[in-house]
């Protein structure tokens, strides 16, 4: 339909991404595949490395494959002849028509880190046998001069066609139109868009901080500047002069970013979630390189500058008359502050955005999950082939697989489930008995569907609240009964007994009915709501693979192995893939929050870092120029607390600015704050208030050390200073 009456694209695919087991090699091996409408291939403008691409008549007999670049690697070898040799794949041969470069992939919403290894045809008979499927990822190519918002239009046109047409399986359907890498990388590329964000707010930090620096410099070499003018150097040579002073000091910094770089990209890679797209194509390449080189020159012309120009305009005679002692001077002064105060004001934007992202972690790892993963192994399971072409024979399957892996020594509990949680699942709308005819098939509670096999909830200790769990009978035709969570019983039955309850996915009948009732459980990851759930037995033919769950004794890695060859010792035939335990799986969940909260906190602490050293170093060069003041109070009978209390007062009075105008910026930025936040308020008192100390006790000791270094000068000596 979409093909036939779409006037925005130049062509359309569609995918079925999942996994294929190969066989024929050394031994079985699991891979990640996809069937694909043969217009993909030239859609996205790639020719095969070696044969052909699929062609549409390829989808009628279902016999061809075309290979990723690794598979061929990996099942060929690297041979030129690959194309035209067989492939055993589910239990049938295939012929080789093509191989494509190492670099192709088709794209898909569910590929996450993974590649496709393998391309087959996709059979129309898929999308002929059932038009309520919506489950199909579709790519298109916009045809020239086309927007995103006329083609989202056109598909809102046909969708509403469709539902005229269709009620029953189309009312209520809509669809929209992304950017293919917006899609897939959108999130991720807002979550580095923001730690580049971080990291340049660090550089600024640096920046100022050796701005003031190169101001205080200026200010102690105002004789040695006066000197030159007075020998006839112009202001220009001047200006030129300390510029170029500041731009080695760049390259320096530059070259010595990109060397730690270099060393420190083994670790930033441990860092990277596993799921995020191509993380194994990060390197410090030609663009990084280029990209820190301009960086580099770029604060060197700004930062560079600014202090050049205000010390090429010191007084001839004020330089030389102070001999050396040189002073900073009002507009000076007032420039070096404000470099101190926005830093401090940086540092506590970063603060408490770093605070905000690590009680956001430490709230999301302490909530409940509905299960318990120490101790649970888990591996996949995918049974193909004629022996498994029902699914009461996938069923008793599975059940043979339980009973031999309940053999092996440390096993407490095996079951088996088609979705595991925090992975995302399968639903649909359905049909409460008693309520009024939908008036299609997409109104309705909708409800996550799991098919579970043996002990899966003693496994995985989801706690059973209410009726019993599931028993053969269950699985009878016309009287199949579920076990729901209490998610979908506080939905559609609040105040009612669930047992006996009965909904259907159709119309009804046949009704499925409620047995028993579980605990939540979080299906689509720990940030995720608690969905309506329902647990049905596996004959009921809802879902074709999934997950074998084993609940070990102790330090069950040493029979990891044994469970394996229990599982093969079934069927030879069909590998288990994917094969990690349960708290890895819930520890890969965090994976990419946890990779920003640290690198956030980092900065921040980098920051803070940073912020100390220029009060310190602001606060060390008022000692040092007021040395001869400081000895003439002392001398007096001023007191050491209170020289201190002066000295002090400087860096405390910087901080107060920074720490107020750092609210401002905090302000400013609440609508990125409450996009990353997790059961926190994006202006969250206790971060904000840890923040402000944090920075304020920094400036107090960043200041005091210096200060206590002034009171243990002699009077004698600092009037002597010079």
């Amino acid at each position: 339909d979409w093909v036939e009456r779409q006037r925005s694209f130049d062509d359309m695919a569609i995918l079925s991404p999942g996994s294929y087991t190969l066989t024929g090699l050394d031994e079985p091996e699991r891979v990640y595949g996809t069937r694909v409408s043969a217009s993909a291939f030239e859609l996205l403008g790639v020719t095969p490395l070696a044969g052909r691409p699929l062609l549409e008549d390829d989808g009628t007999d279902d016999a061809v494959v075309v290979l990723g670049h690794a598979l061929w690697q990996r099942a060929f070898g690297g041979a030129p002849d690959a194309v035209g040799r067989s492939l055993e794949i589910d239990g049938r041969a295939r012929t080789v028509v093509g191989v494509m470069p190492a670099d192709f992939d088709v794209p898909s919403p569910w590929l996450g880190t993974r590649s496709h290894e393998l391309y087959l045809p996709f059979l129309p008979a898929a999308l002929e046998s059932s038009r309520g499927s919506h489950s199909f990822p579709v790519i298109a190519r916009m045809s020239d001069g086309v927007t995103l918002e006329m083609a989202q239009s056109d598909m809102d046109r046909i969708m509403r066609e469709l539902a005229q047409e269709y009620p029953r399986t189309n009312a209520e359907r809509g669809t929209q139109v992304f950017v293919m890498h917006d899609y897939m990388f959108g999130s991720h590329g807002d979550q580095l868009l923001l730690i580049l964000g971080a990291a340049a707010l660090v550089l600024l930090i640096a920046c100022a901080n050796v701005a003031g620096l190169l101001l205080a410099r200026g200010a102690a070499r105002e004789a040695e500047l006066a000197v030159r003018s007075a020998l006839g150097a112009s202001r220009g040579t001047i200006v030129r002069l300390l510029f170029s002073e500041a731009a080695v000091l760049a390259a320096a910094g530059g070259a010595a970013g990109i060397l730690v770089a270099y060393l420190g990209m083994d670790a930033l890679k441990a860092m990277l979630p596993s799921r995020m797209p191509r993380i194994q194509e990060v390197a410090l390449d030609a663009t990084a390189l280029g990209f820190a080189v301009a960086i580099s020159v770029g604060t060197a012309l700004v930062f560079g500058v600014i202090p050049a120009l205000l010390a090429a305009r010191a007084d001839l005679a004020s330089g030389v008359r102070e001999g050396g002692r040189g002073s900073l001077g009002s507009t000076k002064e007032r420039v070096r502050d404000l470099f101190i105060v926005s830093q401090i004001a940086v540092g506590l934007v970063l603060a408490n955005g770093a605070g905000l992202l690590v009680r956001s972690y430490v709230e999301l790892r302490g909530q409940e999950y509905g299960f318990r993963a120490e101790g649970v192994l888990t591996l996949s399971l995918n049974p193909y082939g004629p022996r498994y072409g029902s699914a009461p024979e996938r069923e008793q399957y599975f059940n043979q697989v339980i009973e031999a892996v309940h053999a092996v020594g440390g096993v407490r509990s095996a079951g088996f489930v088609s979705r595991l949680p925090l992975a995302g699942g399968s639903n649909g709308t359905v049909q409460i008995e008693g309520w009024a005819p939908r008036a299609s098939q997409n109104e309705g509670p909708l409800v996550e569907v799991a098919s579970v096999v043996g002990d899966y909830f003693a496994t995985l200790d989801i706690p059973l609240l209410h009726g019993r769990l599931l028993e053969p009978d269950d699985s009878i035709s016309g009287a199949v009964g579920v076990v729901v969570n209490q998610a979908m019983v506080d939905q559609v039955w609040p105040e009612e007994d669930p047992i006996g309850k009965r909904f259907a996915f159709g119309d009804g009948p046949p009704w499925i009915t409620v047995v028993g009732v579980v605990g939540n459980v979080r299906q689509w990851g720990p940030e995720q709501p608690v969905l309506a759930q329902m647990y049905a037995p596996y004959a009921q033919g809802w879902s074709g693979s999934g997950f074998l769950t084993v609940r070990l004794e102790g330090d069950g890695t040493r029979i990891v192995p044994a469970v394996r060859q229990a599982v093969l010792s079934v069927d030879p035939t069909q590998p288990p893939a994917d094969v990690r335990g349960m708290d890895e799986r819930l520890d890969a969940a965090f994976a990419q929050r946890r990779f920003y909260t640290t690198l956030i906190g980092l900065f921040a602490v980098a920051a803070l870092f940073l912020a100390s050293a220029g009060i310190y170093g602001t606060v060390s060069y008022f000692v040092a120029r007021r040395t001869r003041e400081l000895g003439i109070r002392m001398a007096l009978g001023a007191a050491g607390s209170g020289v201190v209390g002066l000295v002090v007062r400087r860096g405390t009075r910087l901080a107060f600015w920074g720490i107020g105008l750092g609210l401002v910026g905090v302000w400013a930025t609440l609508s990125t704050a409450r996009s990353l936040v997790y059961g926190v308020s994006a202006l969250d008192p206790l971060s904000l208030a840890t923040g402000c100390l944090v920075l304020g006790l920094a400036a107090v000791a960043a200041s005091a050390l210096p200060a206590t270094r002034a009171v243990r000068i002699s009077p004698t000596r600092a009037l002597r200073s010079e």
